[in-house]
């Protein structure tokens, strides 16, 4: 029997373009069938996501009538890592930290460097004197025209005296200070519209939940400047108000802390896909 010719639809012969066309339409329905799409499972930018558990070891952080900020950060870190792997097992997770080990904040930048991270995340507790304090709030690198969140910059920044040799890595910038405080002020700032975008939507998700929305504010963060990509700060909750100390110890508060992280994220990544924004709708 002979053979079909599978000439081009530019052969004279009709019957064999024909063939050709046909053989094309069965080939490419084969590669619909049995080829996956050519996209990642988590379908956005941040293909590689950096978690940094704040302190840990002997700097445990803000410290509440039971708890540590440390450990509270941990268990939190943890939750939304497997949140993440379960439901996206192509995205690349990795904790800055994996137990109660201190890390100093310019080993937190190189690590995410390291890894090639797309984005840093830095989960924190907030601590106060005044115990009525209470909400939840997520920085970007930056300088607010005000000092009202002057104690918790100075709070997370101290980590760096935890450090033995922090004067070699950061110069004689004292966080303590008001001088350490403007020190940030010369540095550029980078990655301001990606790391805006998510803190948004991390506020969006945490009010959906219940959560006491105080914003997205900007502060001089240390470990923002030294991850060197996309970053943002969040503060959970205040450890030294009873009530949300007893919600951000409990397993049932971190899992809705670790899932409205977890939403904000896939909605971070979905916005791009989609060509939407999550926070204001459609792109122009």
């Amino acid at each position: 029997m002979q053979q079909p010719d599978f000439s081009p639809l530019t052969s004279k012969n009709p019957a064999r373009g024909l063939y050709g066309l046909l053989a094309c339409l069965c080939f490419l329905c084969l590669l619909s069938v049995h080829l996956p799409p050519d996209l990642p499972d988590h379908e956005g930018p941040i293909g590689t996501l950096i978690i940094d558990p704040g302190h840990g070891g002997k700097d445990p952080g803000a410290v509440g009538a039971t708890a540590y900020e440390k450990d509270i950060v941990l268990a939190v870190a943890q939750k939304l890592r497997d949140r993440l792997q379960e439901t996206y097992p192509s995205m690349r997770v990795v904790l800055t930290r994996e137990d109660d080990t201190f890390i100093p904040l310019h080993e937190r930048g190189a690590k995410a460097l390291e890894a090639k991270g797309d984005f840093f995340l830095s989960l924190h507790c907030n601590g106060m004197r005044n115990k009525s304090k209470r909400g939840a709030e997520t920085y970007i690198l930056g300088v607010n025209p005000g000092q009202e969140n002057y104690n918790t910059i100075i709070a997370e920044n101290e980590a760096i005296l935890f450090e033995e040799n922090y004067q070699d890595v950061y110069g004689d910038m004292d966080p303590s200070t008001p001088e350490g405080f403007i020190y940030f002020r010369l540095l550029k700032i980078v990655f301001r519209q990606e790391s805006s975008r998510l803190a948004e939507l991390i506020q969006k998700e945490f009010k959906l939940r219940g959560r006491i929305d105080r914003g997205v504010k900007q502060a001089p963060f240390v470990v923002l400047y030294q991850s060197g990509m996309p970053a943002v700060l969040a503060e959970m909750g205040f450890i030294t108000n009873p009530e949300e100390e007893r919600f951000l110890v409990s397993d049932s508060g971190q899992q809705v802390i670790a899932e409205a992280l977890f939403q904000a994220i896939r909605g971070y990544n979905q916005s791009f896909a989609t060509q939407e924004d999550p926070i204001r709708g459609k792109n122009e």
